[in-house]
């Protein structure tokens, strides 16, 4: 081999090693550079574990619903008194309402909170959320919070569904700010009333709301979800059912029947037979004038339409609906105030501020 052609061999393998140091190199850098973005991207959140006692029982599905972790903000204590119960102005920023909240702490691991129109209104209290505290290992506690209702006129100025609505999120919003909770839960035993002359109807909101909306009051309004399969599986089973239309043997034995007869022959289905009666029901203000043309369909539902409805729903009114704060529909604007306890309790604001007595209730929730 000539001189020259060895000179050419060597400078093609100097060639081909310096391009496989590079190679390696560039794939090194690579590397490095994928490690180091996946060090610095947030790493999903997971859900949050709780090791549990063998002496703690779990209620209905617990173990699956997500907690959130979050720090919650400190709630002003008043300079001097009694720090046991301690009331609160509670206002927002979407609404004109202003709230009463009375906190209550009993031991030092129970919290009691009422909220509503005013101080007179709270022996009648129109929410009231129980915070307990429960050691579930040596070293872990849970927080869960109880939430009751009563939706009535008394409860807000502006006498109406939606200010039941504001009232629940103001509520649940001070809790959640305020208070760590792990677990807030409820039980849907809510009613809508149908006031006529003679008779102050209940029938049930869930089976009223899930026929119209898919969902109940709690789970559009509140972001409330069920866990417990079996309650999850008659649920389907109803929304099935309500596109159905039953045979007429399903209401011809009631004494209604020849009155009801017409509105079932014009349905195609069980959904439509209802809100057809419900469309000419409507709320009744203590200061409404009731007469015989009042909501005149409302003994056209009973008793079938709670009979039915408990068919499907039958352990509805006892199964937990586990609010969830991710995604819960924080009211904006939220507010808290001390009202100190030299305030007089006859300050006409606070005594005027939810309404008037001898309320006319639309929707109740019965514990």
């Amino acid at each position: 081999m000539s001189s020259g052609a060895a000179f050419a061999e060597q400078s093609i393998a100097k060639t081909r090693r310096r391009r496989l140091r590079s190679s390696a190199t560039t794939s090194r850098n690579q590397t490095r550079k994928r490690i180091r973005e996946r060090t610095r991207s947030p790493s999903p959140s997971t859900k949050k574990t709780v090791p549990l006692s063998n002496d703690y029982i779990t209620r209905d599905q617990e173990t699956e619903v997500p907690i959130s972790s979050y720090q919650p903000l400190t709630l002003v204590m008043p300079n001097e008194g009694n720090r046991d119960i301690i009331y609160y102005k509670l206002s927002q920023s979407e609404t004109k309402d202003t709230f009463i909240a009375k906190v209550k702490t009993s031991g030092i691991h129970g919290i009691e909170i009422l909220v509503g129109g005013s101080r007179r209104s709270m022996p009648k209290e129109c929410v009231k959320i129980y915070i307990n505290t429960t050691e579930i290992s040596d070293t872990q506690t849970i927080s869960e919070a109880q939430l009751f209702v009563d939706y009535n006129e008394r409860c807000n100025i502006a006498k109406n569904l939606k200010s039941a609505l504001i009232l629940a999120r103001v509520a649940i919003s001070f809790v959640f700010t305020y208070y760590k909770i792990d677990k807030f839960i409820l039980r849907d035993q809510s009613a809508f009333h149908c006031k006529t002359t003679a008779v102050d109807y209940e029938f049930s909101l869930a089976g009223r709301e899930l026929l119209k909306y898919g969902q109940t009051w709690y789970q559009r309004n509140l972001n409330a979800h069920i866990y417990h399969p079996r309650t999850v599986y008659n649920i389907q089973r109803y929304l099935s059912f309500v596109n159905t239309k039953p045979p007429w043997s399903a209401f011809s034995h009631y004494s209604i029947a020849e009155r009801l007869k017409p509105y079932w022959d014009n349905s195609k289905s069980y959904k439509e037979l209802v809100l057809t009666l419900l469309e000419s029901v409507h709320r009744v203000n203590p200061d409404s004038k009731v007469d015989e043309h009042t909501n005149i369909n409302c003994h056209l539902l009973y008793p079938w339409f709670n009979n039915i409805t408990s068919q499907y729903l039958q352990n509805f009114p006892v199964v937990d609906n586990f609010i969830l704060r991710d995604g819960f529909p924080f009211v904006e604007g939220l507010k808290a105030e001390v009202i100190p306890e030299n305030e007089t309790a006859a300050s006409p604001q606070l005594l005027q501020m939810g309404g008037r007595a001898g309320p006319g209730r639309w929707f109740t929730e019965r514990n």
